[in-house]
């Protein structure tokens, strides 16, 4: 096994709470130099210590940008991600494998980029957008975010804060709100809102080029419906970069 692939202990050295669903924990490994290389977009599996002892490992998404305290995005999905996550402390012992994959890679060459996420697919966008922020990137860059309410888009009010910094424009697309233009602000004109679910019609409003590269997080069936929107808007769905969610968080 490769030293990426080991167990490392670490230490949760402080949690957020982002809404009533999400919550982000910020951990420190030991083996601190493995993961300063980590590449925005990757992934890490981590146990954590219970009353009955490690848990079983789960992986999830490094929303942090590298260089920063090592931070995950965990939305409520079953025992694990429900009760324990929310209920961690600064200085509960915790074991880290990884970095792992390869999503957004080479993601700093593009010069024009689409992300569409769903809910908490948010998280390895996030990851990026933090980098480019702190490396003041000159990438142009359009985040269709997909939530069902404006509650749930748990950082927003982050992105606001970045859109200002770099160029970027922020799309909720928003399935359960009435009236989301009524959250649109006149010296805003990045941040933007779109009723319904994710259409081809959204990505004729808002994106410059079809020739962008794109990319795609979220659960399998929002992505289905993006592809096929995509595809009838004339981009190609095999040319999307696309990670999919399949942990069920028990």
């Amino acid at each position: 096994m490769s030293d990426t692939g080991k167990n490392k202990l670490g230490v949760i050295v402080d949690t957020v709470r982002e809404n009533d669903d999400t919550t982000s924990i910020f951990f420190r490994p030991e083996d601190d130099e493995r993961f300063k290389a980590f590449r925005p977009g990757q992934f890490a599996s981590i146990r954590v210590m219970t009353e009955e002892g490690w848990s079983e490992p789960h992986p999830f998404t490094i929303s942090g940008a590298p260089g920063d305290t090592l931070r995950m995005t965990i939305k409520r999905n079953g025992r694990f991600t429900g009760e324990i996550i929310p209920a961690l402390k600064a200085g509960v012992p915790i074991q880290c494998a990884g970095p792992f994959g390869a999503f957004c890679r080479d993601i700093e060459g593009e010069e024009q980029i689409v992300f569409v996420a769903g809910g908490v697919g948010i998280t390895p966008f996030l990851s990026v957008l933090r980098h480019f922020r702190n490396t003041d990137a000159a990438n142009s860059i359009v985040l269709f975010w997909c939530n069902k309410t404006y509650a749930d888009a748990f950082a927003a009010q982050e992105l606001e804060e970045i859109a200002d910094t770099i160029d970027l424009t922020v799309v909720h697309v928003l399935s359960r709100e009435h009236k989301p233009d009524l959250y649109e602000e006149e010296d805003k004109p990045r941040i933007r809102f779109e009723k319904g679910h994710f259409s081809r019609h959204m990505l004729e409003r808002h994106i410059r080029s079809t020739t962008a590269s794109f990319y795609l997080c979220g659960p399998g069936p929002m992505q289905e419906h993006v592809l096929d929107e995509m595809a009838a808007y004339g981009i190609d769905p095999a040319g999307v970069n696309k990670e999919q969610f399949v942990f069920t968080g028990k």
